[in-house]
């Protein structure tokens, strides 16, 4: 069986086009990343001029850390007097004065506030608003077990556990990962490199008239089919993985920092009121895990689609449509209320934030589970579900000769 895999792997994956492609897009999706810190990192020379960055990690030397009020108090003692002369703005607005960080005492405010000011108090409030919502669900907990909602009243629970005693401790510098967590460009990527890499996987037999043939042999195909399922998955494990650690690389390196690996992923504003309580590296890995799951899902839709064809051109199109379609509907259901309708989707697994950022649960049989483990059960379903259609379509298309020409089968 590992020969046969191997032999599959090599048939279909280990091609110049298909490693021609994956070279190029991972290129693409560097440079992407470039040009999402050219634009819009507070340190880059584009957005802020070269003086910030050299400014900023003196400054972090200072006030990264442990947050305590000494820190806070020194910051506000810089920070105050120059909200106080900017304030009516009648200040200077000469560039060279030397009594100023940046040469200007209204880039200084900016500078302070945006990269000091703002990310330190929301990290020191944070506790307040985790507070703040452990005390709404327990008054929540207390009102539906009074009224007999079980279900509301488990869900809210849910969500005091998950947000008892959470705080942010240190101050890190998290804008890499800000951007990090919000890419996406990567894993369309990673979507067309896999729909193309998969069209050939059942085609081939085919346009070779083997497939019927193959219904000759000891396990009628079986091993075959398997083989072939066992290579799409590590096919697309390699590429998913390769693609991952590209863009975590990319962004550390050109953001220029691994800080905040350790701090909470609520450390990052949008992630407030996130549903896992993990760091901001364990998060990385965790997502990575999540989008492969998602294309592998995706994958066995795009070799179960093209089972129903004899060439790879027609499902290939539809395959992509289908992809764009369910990129829409995953789209359109962001942000909303209807979390069924989000997790049923399995490309939610593969923008996988809004599953993290926000606490969402599904009713599943009168029980709160979260949205990201009801999207892994859905996804699974789905997955199975391609799975076992495979396996009956290609015997099928087989057996009454789609692949090629009814040909009359003798015993090998």
């Amino acid at each position: 069986m590992v020969k046969l895999i191997v032999y599959e792997c090599r048939k279909h994956f280990l091609k110049t086009s298909v490693l021609l492609a994956v070279l190029l897009f991972s290129i693409l999706s560097v440079a992407k990343i470039y040009s999402v810190y050219d634009g819009n990192s507070l340190l880059s020379k584009n957005y802020s001029g070269p003086e910030w960055k050299e400014l900023y990690w003196e400054m972090y030397e200072d006030f990264g850390g442990k947050i305590t009020d000494e820190k806070i108090g020194r910051l506000m003692a810089i920070y105050g007097p120059l909200e106080k002369q900017t304030a009516d703005r009648t200040a200077s607005t000469r560039t060279d004065n030397p009594d100023t960080y940046t040469g200007n005492v209204y880039n200084d405010r900016l500078f302070f506030d945006w990269c000091f000011v703002k990310p330190m108090k929301y990290a020191y409030m944070y506790r307040n608003h985790a507070n703040d919502i452990v005390t709404a669900a327990k008054d929540n907990m207390d009102f539906y077990e009074s009224v007999g909602n079980g279900y509301e009243y488990r869900k809210n629970a849910a969500i005091a556990e998950l947000f008892k005693e959470r705080a942010i401790s240190h101050f890190s510098y998290t804008e890499m990962y800000q951007y990090y967590l919000h890419y996406d460009f990567s894993a369309f990527l990673v979507l067309l490199i896999c729909l193309y890499g998969l069209m050939s996987v059942f085609v081939t037999e085919k346009e070779t008239e083997m497939d019927t043939l193959l219904l000759t042999t000891k396990a009628g195909g079986r091993r075959t089919v398997i083989a072939k399922l066992a290579a799409s998955a590590i096919f697309i494990c390699i590429v998913c993985s390769w693609f991952w650690l590209i863009d975590f690389t990319a962004f550390s390196g050109i953001f220029g920092s691994l800080e905040a690996a350790s701090s909470p992923l609520y450390a990052v504003e949008n992630f407030a009121n996130s549903s896992i309580a993990v760091s901001l590296g364990q998060y990385a890995l965790l997502s990575g895990l999540v989008k492969t799951a998602g294309i592998l899902v995706l994958g066995l839709t795009f070799l179960l689609v093209s089972c129903l064809f004899k060439n790879a051109l027609l499902p290939f199109i539809i395959s992509l449509f289908s992809a764009f379609g369910l990129i829409y509907m995953e789209e359109a259901y962001m942000g909303s209320g209807h979390v069924l309708f989000k997790v049923i989707n399995p490309f939610v697994l593969v923008v996988n934030r809004e599953l993290f950022r926000k606490t969402e649960f599904v009713n599943l049989f009168g029980y709160p589970v979260y949205s990201y483990l009801s999207a892994l059960l859905f996804a699974a379903v789905w997955g199975t579900v391609c799975i076992v259609a495979i396996a009956m379509l290609v015997r099928k298309n087989a057996q009454s000769g789609k692949g090629g020409k009814k040909r009359v089968l003798v015993d090998l």
